[in-house]
């Protein structure tokens, strides 16, 4: 215990937390916390280049500052639009590019996850990168912005009912380009983050497949957002909805495949499935295939050619019965979404 107080009268967990983020790490993972480097790594692999800081704290932090009180600190240290915030099981949750008590509401969400602290920053992240797509974030640097922080404590919760919001200045850092995304490829992108996510959860478990798999799921999702951001700057409107229209298909075919019940779940329960090792291959063949085809996209977006799709994922699908069920589950719940105008 004795390190702890010295900690917290040094100032240690958020000075450790600023220089990190400041130095161009997106998460930082206390020592003190279990699997750190697993944690770590998976959250940095979701959060991909989006302006979005994370600190996660044993609740020896606690001894310094609260969760809520160390999201406008952070803010004003390192000019994340978006802060977020773990001390033990306390989630707090900051944005200067979301509306107000935007924040409040998906942490709180959030907070609620059966899957404990990690699952709860996981979706958090995920449901921040969403609103931010929405809120067509990502402008000009320089700016500054209000941070409204929220605390899931008990306590914090109580000052929120209150009124109390502390507000900062923070500086707003330019995101990845992922406001240009067309809407069905930046839901396509969300759940690729998601599911990223998830298998960075099973691969802090031991499982090296699960998590070679989460880092290759997080790629795609970066070089969807860097060939759109191109195509913005290089390219007309035509072939940036052909791009839309070839992903939207090829991406939620993947999708479908890397779901929780599919090759998740063949991969931590290969023994509760006929021909598991085929299964895999096929998917791991075809996220392979997938990402192949969008470096390729972006280098003809460089070169001024056309963009020409070549993977299509039709025969992933075809040959399995349940991601046709699949897929058509994720299309009827993207058309419920977006229904015609």
């Amino acid at each position: 215990m004795g390190s702890a107080f010295e900690a917290a009268e040094g100032g240690g967990y958020v000075d450790d937390a600023a220089t990190a983020l400041s130095q161009g790490s997106h998460v930082y993972v206390s020592p003190e916390v279990t699997d750190a480097s697993a944690l770590q790594a998976q959250l940095a692999a979701q959060v991909g280049a989006d302006s979005i800081g994370v600190a996660v704290f044993s609740d020896n932090a606690a001894l310094e500052a609260s969760a809520g009180d160390i999201v406008p600190r952070l803010a004003e240290q390192t000019g994340y639009d978006t802060i977020v915030v773990a001390v033990g099981d306390d989630l707090a949750a900051g944005s200067s590019v979301l509306e107000r008590g935007q924040a409040m509401e998906i942490a709180n969400t959030a907070q609620t996850n059966p899957g404990g602290v990690d699952a709860a920053l996981a979706q958090t992240v995920t449901e921040v990168q969403a609103a931010t797509d929405d809120a067509g974030a990502g402008g000009g640097g320089g700016d500054t912005g209000v941070i409204l922080v929220v605390a899931i404590s008990a306590a914090a919760v109580l000052a929120a009912v209150g009124g109390t919001i502390a507000v900062v200045r923070a500086r707003r850092r330019k995101g990845a380009g992922r406001a240009g995304l067309p809407d069905p490829i930046r839901r396509h992108v969300a759940n690729l983050r998601s599911l990223a996510g998830a298998y960075g959860q099973v691969g802090a478990t031991g499982n090296a497949a699960a998590a070679q798999t989460g880092t290759e799921i997080a790629a795609i999702a970066e070089h969807v957002e860097e060939l759109f951001a191109r195509l913005d700057r290089q390219s007309g409107s035509a072939q940036r909805g052909l791009a839309a229209g070839e992903l939207d298909g090829t991406l939620g075919r993947l999708t479908a495949a890397l779901d929780r019940d599919y090759l998740l779940d063949i991969l931590t329960h290969p023994h509760l499935w006929d021909d598991p090792d085929e299964r895999v291959a096929e998917v791991r063949d075809a996220v392979s295939a997938v990402s192949e085809d969008l470096v390729r996209n972006i280098r003809q977006v460089n070169a001024r050619r056309g963009v020409h799709f070549q993977v299509s994922l039709d025969g992933l699908v075809g040959r399995r019965s349940e991601l046709q069920e699949w897929e058509r589950a994720f299309k009827t719940a993207s058309d419920d979404a977006n229904p015609p105008a």
